[in-house]
């Protein structure tokens, strides 16, 4: 098996994700912040101060070191029977999808893979779908229409031993 990598857009795409994501999470966290020192007006909220400074300097790590090790552990491979997607942080999932099985094949862009220029094949069985994610737009619809070729030929087959 051939695993293969993705572009070195990616990175930047699973950057700006997490990028959002603890956004949101940091202003959530100081809305609560300022609702504590409001509430509790008391000498004793240095620990918030402290747990703020930790929150930020975590995101600020989290922002540069994940979406690294997620690009260096994302992989995909395809071929003539089934599709198999590599990923994970801490815990590495492997996803495979007998081509012979795939009844749908979909290329999807979200609005911060569209400013990447990135995109996604989502391949869906009877048991679930299996998303190759952070692919350049032609790859994805390379990669879609093979996928879909071969399904048809499958079909084909199929029909002419019935």
């Amino acid at each position: 098996m051939a695993f293969r990598s993705l572009s070195k857009k990616a990175i930047g795409c699973m950057r700006l994700a997490a990028v959002a994501w603890l956004g949101f999470l940091t202003v959530a966290f100081i809305i609560f912040t300022v609702i504590m020192h409001i509430a509790i007006e008391n000498d004793l909220l240095w620990w918030l101060d402290l747990s703020f400074g930790v929150w930020v300097l975590f995101a600020i790590v989290y922002c540069i070191v994940v979406p690294k090790i997620r690009y260096l552990r994302y992989q995909y491979d395809i071929d003539d029977e089934r599709i198999v997607v590599q990923e994970g942080l801490w815990f590495i999932t492997k996803e495979v999808a007998p081509i012979e099985r795939v009844h749908q094949i979909s290329v999807t862009r979200g609005p911060i893979d569209r400013l990447f220029g990135l995109g996604k094949v989502v391949a869906t069985t009877a048991g679930g779908t299996v998303v190759i994610r952070f692919l350049e737009v032609e790859e994805a619809e390379r990669i879609a229409e093979y996928l879909l070729g071969k399904v048809r030929r499958i079909v084909e087959e199929q029909n002419s031993r019935a």
